[in-house]
């Protein structure tokens, strides 16, 4: 069996900006992505620490990055449903529980996002743990053990009122497709108060970018070429905001010669088959951002097209045959690294 696990290779995160194949920040003052410790460089200061299973590397202008790495810790602390003491681990095995506000908040915003958008839904605990992609030992279940997890999935299944929460009919949570995203909505609120000039935190598949750079110029970003690990398929510029990439190229693990990625289709209780290899959201909200790049991924090229024309977020869409898929709002702003894909119309 083959296993391509983040958590094995989350020490070799630290030594990169970029990670499970999401976005990489040229800030054009370097890279220092290595420090494990904040010091002053340039104009600015940066912090890595290990926390969601990924790296994360914030770097900022204007104040000290370490209360920015601090909240981010503090709340893998409180959502890992993997840590025996969080607080979705608690509710998962009482079945009710009194939130904190935050973990409250992301909740009732994450069931809001799978109301409108579908797919991307945190009830998929069960699923999840079942199959055990992100873990030391995945297994492919047998299907009786796939329906019964797979009964257990439906966001209406999680009761919120105020800080209450409840989970009916044996529903899990797992909030891998928020997580980071909500991580990062509240690192800006926390550079928001310290008054950041500028920061780039990076963690894994989610990126905030926040304020303006100090030469004025947009933020450029690269996506990992899904079918090369060590370049980039494509680099685009924006300004301010989030961008998270979902893509099954570097989680999942290989059993009779079948790969089985950590994206999960609630519909079949299986990892996702879509058609898209990677989706890359960017918009003005971290858990929208996260948790939209997921539903669209499991959603494929079928329901893309509701997607690209939206005017709350931008969309960057590949496909497995190397067609890629771009909003308007986006598009202009894309170089193409690779020659063997092309632009493509729905």
């Amino acid at each position: 069996m083959k296993i391509k696990n983040r958590r094995v290779l989350a020490a070799a995160l630290a030594m990169v900006l970029m990670a499970a194949g999401a976005a990489m920040i040229f800030s054009g003052c370097g890279a220092n992505g290595g420090e494990s410790s904040a010091k002053a460089s340039m104009g600015f200061t940066e912090k890595t620490v290990l926390a969601m299973d990924a790296a994360v590397n914030a770097r900022v202008w204007g104040c000290s990055p370490e209360k920015v790495t601090e909240e981010i810790v503090r709340l893998d602390g409180m959502l890992d449903c993997h840590k025996a003491e969080s607080e979705i681990s608690q509710l998962n095995s009482k079945g009710s529980l009194r939130l904190s506000d935050e973990t409250a908040e992301l909740i009732s915003q994450s069931l809001e996002l799978t109301g409108r958008f579908g797919q991307a839904d945190i009830s998929i605990g069960a699923v999840t743990a079942l199959w055990n992609v992100t873990g030391e030992s995945p297994k492919v279940p047998v299907d009786s053990d796939i329906e019964k997890a797979k009964d257990t999935c439906g966001y209406e299944k999680i009761k919120l009122s105020g800080n209450e929460c409840t989970l009916e009919k044996g529903a899990q949570i797992d909030l891998g497709c928020a997580a980071k995203g909500y991580a990062l909505d509240r690192a800006r609120g926390v550079l928001e108060k310290e008054k950041a000039e500028c920061a780039m935190v990076t963690m894994g598949s989610s990126t905030l970018l926040y304020g303006k750079k100090p030469d004025g110029s947009d933020f450029k970003i690269a996506v990992t070429d899904p079918w090369e690990k060590n370049r980039q398929i494509m680099r685009f510029t924006c300004g301010e905001g989030f961008v998270s990439t979902s893509g099954g190229y570097e989680r999942f693990f290989e059993a009779q010669g079948q790969r089985y990625i950590h994206i999960f289709d609630k519909l079949t209780g299986r990892p996702s088959q879509s058609d898209l290899v990677s989706v890359t959201v960017i918009c003005k909200n971290g858990l929208m951002s996260d948790q939209l790049s997921t539903a669209i991924f499991v959603a494929g090229t079928k329901g893309l097209g509701e997607f690209l024309n939206s005017g709350e977020f931008a969309v960057i869409a590949i496909d497995s045959d190397r067609n890629i898929y771009a909003s308007d709002s986006i598009k202009d702003k894309i170089t193409l690294e690779n020659d063997s894909c092309s632009f493509k119309q729905l």
